[in-house]
């Protein structure tokens, strides 16, 4: 039986800006939120964008009723 992995486009956009504000590869903010390495600044960047968009996702939600 096969077993079926989705990709987790959320998690690879917030890679992608990480990357791009620590200024390093993809791969190594992917090596650095798996914990196959260390690196505070990598890992801080990664958790304020993941915090900020939760954030502004809950005022999403809050602004416009889905009811």
């Amino acid at each position: 039986m096969r077993k079926t992995r989705g990709r987790d486009t959320i998690k690879a956009a917030r890679v992608i800006k990480t990357a791009d504000v620590t200024g390093v590869s993809k791969r190594q903010v992917r090596r650095v939120i798996e914990g196959d390495q260390k690196n505070d600044k990598i890992l801080e960047v990664y958790m304020e964008i993941e915090e900020g968009e939760n954030l502004l996702l809950e005022a999403v939600k809050k602004a416009v009723p889905f009811n």
